[in-house]
């Protein structure tokens, strides 16, 4: 039990390192998109590529730190786990995609502060999206992409 709450506090770590790139990816897109979309369609154009690019700096991490203690195989088994985590993540990202699309719409958008000239209320939408999909993602990552090869 002790070393699963220790695999659930790296797990965070990692996350958070991942909301890291996901909100720089998402603030650097969301300014490229701005002029040319609607702020909806922005925001999920941008929270798309954020989450790609966080599901693989994430799974390295995950693979090396957090799962370090699972047998891997061979370079096959990489390949398998790296897909089966970007399943898993996937699943969970869609999961935060959605949250993120439906806490903007009914909540954040209504938020008029801005920080550096960029509204905080997409920000704080995809934050509360990125947590619902943690706890799925730990599950998956848990249970099915690092199991042992």
């Amino acid at each position: 039990m002790k070393s699963e709450v220790v695999r659930f506090l790296k797990f965070g770590v990692v996350g958070s390192s991942g909301v890291i790139v996901n909100v720089a990816i998402f603030q650097v897109m969301l300014a490229i998109l701005a002029d040319s979309t609607t702020q909806p369609v922005a925001v999920f154009i941008s929270n798309a590529v954020g989450v790609v690019v966080s599901i693989f700096t994430n799974f390295m991490l995950n693979d090396r730190w957090t799962w370090a203690d699972r047998i891997k195989g061979d370079r096959n088994a990489w390949w398998r786990r790296l897909g089966k985590y970007y399943v898993s993540a996937s699943f969970a990202a869609a999961v935060q995609l959605g949250m993120t699309q439906v806490t903007l719409w009914m909540l954040f958008q209504h938020i008029n502060y801005e920080i550096a000239g960029q509204p905080i209320g997409p920000t704080f939408a995809l934050l509360t999206g990125i947590g619902c999909g943690m706890v799925i993602n730990f599950v998956a990552s848990h249970v099915w992409a690092f199991k042992d090869a």
